[in-house]
């Protein structure tokens, strides 16, 4: 191991959280190994019921958060140990929902809303909606906060709104119900999902980590990417592809690929905004890459009832398509710019990689055999971290001793602790949308403003998620807009599985899009750019974000008729290939107007022949493609354009 051990701690646990010594910490590492270790348990055998994994879940993690996160951001995690406030909350906060666990047997089987209702259950009802608030802000900040309050403020209040969002209004005892004896709460499938295979997923992405996964996938990335011209970023878009399998992290992917690839970029001819843009869309395609693609996927296969495996194979394409997007466009820059690629003496060969490393690759492929044979994500992830950790004995630069495997452990939990937050906050919200009747009146709301127009539906959507994704995580900026969006489209016709990734999709540009850009923010600071710069770079490269779901909505990437898959994937690789052409107006040399005129045609008729059935579009891909091949015969016969007389 090249780093020392504290710094290896540090680099596999989270950024900003505190790393405690002592006693403490070790109290700390048994804790949060003892909960790994039972999650991955459960995995295997048949798990006691919501209530129990629920609230032992929560009992255990939402404490420590108190313990390992400053009330403030600007503090230094490291630089303190827990002050009396902190010690406060995280026992008050396992007194409340250890109540919860001790009363799981009584919470399930009382009758909703006229069973019993102790004083001391709303007391731990109300203290426990306020300690998961207080440590969703500590975790991901104020703005899922405000937002699950204006949602409990609207369903205290509900006589008092305008007639289409009027309800009768809810009681505190009722909402209290709902949220903590319920399992429309804090027990609901989203924190079940949590507490069960986001964790064991997330463990296996800690065990590649431990293992030496970034160092071997950015090995493979350079390899194959390295020698090509603008190489290092071309580095970032295969290394944070692969990275995806790790993480499914978009911020996770911009620390760890960023830290090396970003000033690799600058050095090679990148600005800094344009070196931070391309390493943040690059990691926010690890969020939409199979097999792991965060909790938002988990989440959806849960919404849908569609097998984790299915939206999995029908994600690869798009994945694809996202790649192709980026890499024309940093191909492009790259040769616009005159940049070179790194020496092939100074980059590692694919061959030696694979041979010698290429073991750690096999529980990937174990996760997708088992679920190929339908065993649960739960088992096949969990059976996922016992294989990486037995495959890790091949080679001793990926062997995970006792050691190791304590941080990984301990690092799993406490990756997690970044998702239990949000996803309780999450339910809180699902909550109330499910008692105040907000999803018939949002879904009646879109219907008519759409007037029965699928396109119009969509964009509503997008605005939708743009507004209330600002500053939200992705997976629960996905539950909320799903939850109030996707009934609208499938009532407008559109497949259950298509209304869900259309809104996956637009769910990722919370963190690219100005003025609130979370991922960008993030590889600006690292690139030392302007983060309002980098967001706005962000949202010209990563333009398939905005421009596949409509394709999921009109065309047939998530048909079962595979020609007509294939069909709409490759013109749309043809459109992602002309648009950088159009935008940067350069080919071969730069473009005089009617050459880029001639090419944005070209490529609007591709992107149009997949909006629609194949039969149509094979004449639009025809034109369009008769469009590109007259344009490059002017180009090649035509005299180069000199950057101050190009349109």
């Amino acid at each position: 191991m090249d780093m020392s051990w504290d710094d290896f701690r540090k680099f596999i646990f989270p950024h900003g959280q505190r790393r405690p010594g002592g006693l403490l910490g070790h109290a700390i590492t048994l804790v949060t190994a003892g909960i790994c270790l039972l999650t991955l348990y459960w995995g295997f055998v048949i798990s006691p019921g919501p209530y129990v994994i629920c609230f032992l879940h929560l009992t255990v993690l939402i404490p420590i958060i108190f313990l390992l996160y400053p009330a403030r951001p600007t503090d230094e995690p490291d630089s303190h140990m827990p002050t009396t406030m902190d010690w406060l909350l995280a026992i008050v906060s396992f007194l409340v929902l250890g109540w919860g666990l001790l009363s799981a047997d009584r919470f399930e089987t009382r009758i909703p809303y006229s069973g019993e209702i102790r004083t001391t259950d709303m007391i731990a009802g109300i203290l426990a909606i306020l300690c998961v608030f207080e440590a969703t802000r500590r975790t991901v900040g104020l703005v899922i906060v405000v937002v699950g309050l204006l949602f409990i403020g609207y369903a205290l209040t509900g006589p008092y709104w305008p007639s289409v969002f009027a309800h009768r209004g809810s009681t505190v005892v009722d909402l209290v119900e709902s949220i903590y004896l319920l399992q429309t709460g804090m027990v609901n499938f989203i924190v079940v999902i949590a507490a069960t295979f986001v964790f064991t997923f997330i463990t296996f992405g800690v065990f590649l980590q431990v293992s030496g996964g970034i160092r071997i996938f950015t090995d493979l990335a350079m390899g194959i990417a390295g020698h090509r011209k603008g190489g290092p970023a071309k580095v970032a878009i295969v290394s944070s592809a692969m990275m995806g399998t790790l993480s499914g992290s978009t911020i996770s992917n911009v620390v760890t690929t960023g830290a090396l690839t970003i000033p690799m970029m600058k050095k090679s001819g990148f600005k800094p905004h344009e070196a931070a843009a391309i390493e943040t869309c690059a990691s926010v395609g690890g969020a939409l890459t199979p097999p792991m693609m965060g909790a938002g996927v988990l989440i959806m296969s849960e919404f849908t009832n569609i097998p984790l495996i299915t939206l999995l194979g029908f994600s690869i394409l798009p994945a694809i398509l996202y790649y192709v997007s980026l890499y024309s466009y940093v191909d492009l820059k790259s040769r616009k710019a005159g940049m070179k690629g790194l020496s092939r003496d100074q980059l590692p060969r694919v061959r030696d990689v694979l041979r010698h490393d290429g073991h750690i690759f096999v529980p990937i492929v174990v996760l997708v055999v088992l679920l190929l044979l339908e065993y649960t994500p739960y088992l096949a992830s969990s059976a996922c971290v016992v294989s990486s950790l037995l495959i890790s004995f091949f080679r001793a630069s990926t062997r995970i001793g006792p050691r190791k495997l304590l941080v990984a452990l301990e690092g799993a939990s406490r990756a997690t602790m970044g998702i239990t937050p949000i996803a309780t906050c999450a339910a809180i919200i699902y909550a109330v949308i499910a008692i105040t009747g907000l999803l018939v009146k949002v879904t009646s709301v879109i219907l008519a403003l759409s007037g029965g127009s699928i396109l119009l539906a969509v964009i509503f959507i997008a605005l939708m998620s743009y507004v209330l994704g600002m500053g939200l995580p992705v997976s629960a900026a996905y539950v909320l807009i799903a939850a109030l969006g996707a009934p609208a489209l499938a009532d407008l016709g559109l497949p259950i599985i298509a209304a869900h990734m259309i809104i996956f999709w637009f769910s990722q540009d919370s963190t690219i899009t100005p003025p609130i850009c979370m991922t960008a923010i993030v590889a600006a600071r690292m690139a030392g750019a302007p983060p309002m710069k980098t967001g706005f770079q962000s949202m010209l490269i990563g333009k398939a974000l905005y421009l596949v779901p409509l394709v999921f909505a009109f065309g047939n990437l998530l048909d079962d008729s595979m020609p007509e898959m294939v069909f709409d994937f490759a013109v749309m690789c043809g459109f992602f290939l002309l648009m950088p052409r159009v935008t940067e107006g350069y080919h071969t040399r730069y473009l005089t107007l009617p050459e880029r005129v001639l090419l944005a045609v070209a490529g609007g008729l591709l992107f149009w022949a997949a909006l629609g059935p194949m039969a149509t579009g094979v004449y639009y891909a025809a034109g369009g493609l008769a469009l590109t091949l007259l344009c490059h015969k002017m180009i090649t016969a035509g005299r180069p354009v000199s950057s101050e007389a190009r349109s």
